[in-house]
């Protein structure tokens, strides 16, 4: 196991375990651009950060998180709207240090951290940890390596599961089902006509890594911010799986076939994407298309 993909384990787990038992007492609303009073930040956010900048402190490497940043140290190294360039010549990690709110203050388990590594746009290595879940989860992957899961101390190599449309178990992102979702709400209508179930679940990491380990067979995702999926991406990926990633105009869907520095932009939720293995992926991404 490489260096990186260490780094990204360590950080993930760091966080996911400074907050599982924390008892949530607040949280505020961030009135957020796209979904409005429906994204929360709470201290535990703050508190699972701290601990996963900790981990990777050693080296200068940049990075990308969701919160605010106090430390002068990381500071000078947080990859911004303002130096989005620099994913292009520097490697950085990109950081969720809480995915899933809402579950996590409500007391639900569907919650996970997640830490990606990214050089020149290419995805090296990702974890994510899942602390409520069989006393902790963690999925992670090395380019080229596979992907993996560890799951109450022991681990195994995990593949995308190849069932049919007719036969799956599909997944829709965590807020789809909101007014302004209405592409995406019409789509889950027809989509559960075909498939066998369809749920929803409080994380985006956390369901690439059950689609990734054959636990879920897609994930469908409105448009969202790079840490939501920059943890799972490579886990699907090396399971054998596809990520289809698109963008939005009103209704329109544009298919991305190759990822840009815009994509990656921390303020804007510039994609959302169909993960699946690949047969799978593209049949959904065709229904989404019509």
């Amino acid at each position: 196991m490489n260096e990186i993909l260490n780094s990204c384990i360590r950080a993930a787990i760091a966080g996911g375990e400074k907050i599982a038992n924390y008892i949530p007492e607040r949280a505020e609303t961030k009135d957020d651009q796209y979904v409005g009073h429906h994204a929360i930040v709470t201290p535990a956010d703050y508190m699972s950060q701290e601990a996963i900048l900790n981990a990777i402190r050693k080296g200068n490497a940049f990075f990308m998180t969701e919160e605010h940043v106090k430390d002068e140290d990381f500071a000078r190294r947080l990859i911004r709207k303002d130096n989005l360039e620099t994913m292009l010549d520097q490697g950085g990690y990109i950081i969720d240090e809480l995915d899933g709110s809402s579950s996590f203050n409500i007391g639900h388990y569907e919650w996970s951290t997640s830490v990606g590594y990214v050089e020149n746009l290419e995805h090296k290595a990702g974890a994510v940890f899942a602390p409520k879940i069989d006393k902790g989860l963690l999925f992670y992957a090395s380019l080229g390596e596979g992907s993996f899961l560890e799951i109450n101390g022991g681990g195994k190599k995990i593949e995308v599961a190849q069932r049919k449309l007719k036969d799956s178990y599909l997944i829709f992102g965590v807020d789809c089902f909101l007014t302004k979702y209405l592409f995406h709400n019409r789509h889950l209508h027809e989509l559960s006509d075909l498939c066998r179930t369809t749920n929803s679940n409080g994380s985006c990491a956390l369901p690439l890594g059950l689609v990734a380990s054959g636990k879920a067979d897609a994930l469908i995702q409105p448009l969202v911010c790079p840490w939501d999926w920059a943890g799972g991406k490579l886990i699907v990926e090396e399971a054998g799986g596809k990520v289809i990633f698109y963008e939005m105009e009103g209704d329109n869907i544009k298919r991305v076939d190759r990822l840009e520095v815009r994509h990656y932009h921390p303020d804007k939720r510039m994609v959302g994407f169909v993960a699946a293995h690949e047969d799978l992926a593209e049949n959904i991404f065709e229904k989404l298309g019509k």
